[in-house]
């Protein structure tokens, strides 16, 4: 933390439209990196000058927030669930500067916006892929933690999966207790190994860099995953199925353009499948996996946009019905 202030000794220049502030990891090859990927788009296409910070966990987020918001960051872009009350908090303490926080909601303060996305839409269309790819009529889930995103992701899953497929068994677990578990490849993996002896062959891994050891784990078992958050299809062509994108790259570049332009304003967006907020993935390295049920994938895709199609909870993941 001090070496990371230390830069902040100075204020900010004039011409700095504001800082981005990651925790833990900016390259997750998920969330994170989503995030900063939209960010560079909007340095290279709006001519913007944006500060990116990495602050090693959520308490230190607090201090950073505070040292731009003081040494003149006009706005703050923040990243995930955990960090709703370093938000909260410091927006109060610096009420002239805005503030938008990437899938945490605070609703009631005039100089925050939240920016959510229907995590449910996009783990339903992942768990109706599922339901329809596997063979052993066993699928599982893994998350990174519990926290309302991805039990979101988790409950859509079963939603989906239990509509492609009545019968189909579901198995969840978490990799860890706290937002480190996003970052622990090998409880990924641990954890998908366990979920496998129970015949699963295909895994659903809301878990940020941990999905990475579950695609490891899947690919050694001749199973499937479908990853989440960026387009990983690339990741373990043949063993990842697709991808349950969410646009937070969208939602970062989207932020920074209303700030350019001037329209940016405070309140709570929720970005759906029917603005391409949330999707999966498509493309050379699964195709040929997935062209047997694509259009079938595509129809469900339109049903949930136009509200024909409803997502209700099921009893595989714990809590669903207070999250959906």
């Amino acid at each position: 933390m001090i070496a990371l202030l230390i830069g902040l000794a100075e204020p900010v220049s004039a011409q700095t439209t504001g800082a981005i502030v990651f925790s833990g990891l900016k390259n997750d090859g998920s969330f994170n990196e989503l995030a900063h990927e939209g960010t560079k788009r909007a340095i290279e296409q709006l001519d913007l000058d944006i500060q990116e910070w990495v602050a090693t966990d959520e308490q230190e987020v607090f201090g950073v927030l505070r040292s731009l918001a003081k040494h003149g960051a006009d706005h703050l872009v923040t990243l995930g669930f955990t960090n709703t009350e370093a938000v909260r908090t410091v927006a109060a303490e610096y009420p002239d500067v805005m503030f938008t926080h990437i899938d945490g909601l605070i609703a009631d303060m005039p100089n925050v916006r939240s920016i959510l996305f229907s995590e449910q839409e996009s783990g339903f269309v992942a768990g109706y892929v599922a339901g329809l790819k596997s063979k052993s009529a066993k699928v599982g889930t893994i998350g990174g933690t519990d926290i309302p995103p991805v039990r979101r992701f988790m409950c859509g899953f079963a939603a989906g999966a239990k509509h492609a497929d009545d019968s189909v068994e579901i198995l969840a677990s978490y990799v860890g207790p706290n937002s480190g578990a996003f970052r622990d490849i090998r409880g990924g993996k641990l954890a998908a190994e366990q979920m496998l002896t129970s015949g699963v062959d295909v895994i659903f891994a809301p878990a940020g860099l941990a999905a990475e050891g579950v695609a490891k784990a899947a690919q050694g078992a001749g199973a499937h995953v479908i990853m989440v958050d960026a387009n990983r299809n690339a990741f373990l062509p043949g063993t990842v199925l697709t991808s349950a994108l969410k646009r937070v790259d969208e939602a970062a570049f989207a932020t920074w353009q209303s700030v350019s332009n001037g329209t940016w304003t405070a309140g709570v967006e929720i970005m759906t499948v029917r603005e391409n907020g949330v999707d999966w993935a498509v493309d050379e390295h699964n195709r040929a996996l997935v062209a047997d049920i694509e259009p079938a994938v595509s129809e469900i895709k339109s049903a949930l946009a136009d509200g024909t199609l409803v997502i209700e909870p099921v009893d595989n993941v714990a809590d669903c019905s207070d999250i959906l």
